[in-house]
């Protein structure tokens, strides 16, 4: 190899070849090293991918799990969105009711303090008539009690007048007779 080397050396057609030949075998080399170290990045890129790809899909499919929770929440929740807005409806409604009810209930209280006070003052004319009552039954009782003590002295007055018309009007008769003799 020596004998090679010296050889190649003492003639510079030959060193021409041998730079040549090292520069293409360098090239084909730095090429083959180039091209390896390119397959090795696009098969790491590759394994990049389709490790991403596995993780995509599992986030994709995770999504979609999630998606189809929301869905289904969204669905439930315009479900209970259209109970609200009944409600809130039904309650508007029962407000409106309470309202009213109140305005009558106050209303009615406002009659009832009235009625009370009427039934009061009712009640103090009442018990003033009953004692006007009372007292003017006693009176009637005592002018009754009287009206009785005069109907009889006036019947015996009665009887007494008539019993000196007669003897007056016998005396006058006994007198026209006493006359008429005379």
């Amino acid at each position: 190899m020596n004998e090679l080397i010296a050889k190649i050396q003492a003639d510079p057609t030959l060193t021409l070849m041998a730079i040549i030949a090292v520069v293409v075998f360098l090239v084909i080399v730095l090429t083959i090293i180039v091209s390896a170290m390119r397959v090795k990045s696009y098969k790491d890129r590759f394994w990049n991918s389709e490790i991403d790809n596995k993780e995509k899909t599992a986030h994709i499919a995770k999504i979609e799990k999630e998606l189809q929770a929301s869905r289904i929440k969204n669905a439930t929740n315009e479900e209970l969105l259209k109970q609200f807005s009944e409600t809130k409806k039904l309650l508007k409604a029962t407000n409106e009711a309470h309202a009213l009810l109140q305005k009558k209930y106050n209303e009615r209280e406002k009659e009832l303090s009235q009625t009370k006070a009427k039934l009061e003052s009712t009640e103090g004319i009442y018990a003033h008539l009953l004692e006007e009552h009372k007292q003017l039954k006693e009176r009637f009782d005592v002018l009754q009690e009287n009206n009785a003590k005069y109907r009889t002295s006036n019947a015996r007055l009665l009887m007494k007048l008539e019993s000196e018309e007669r003897y007056a009007k016998a005396q006058k008769e006994i007198k026209e007779v006493k006359n008429r003799e005379k």
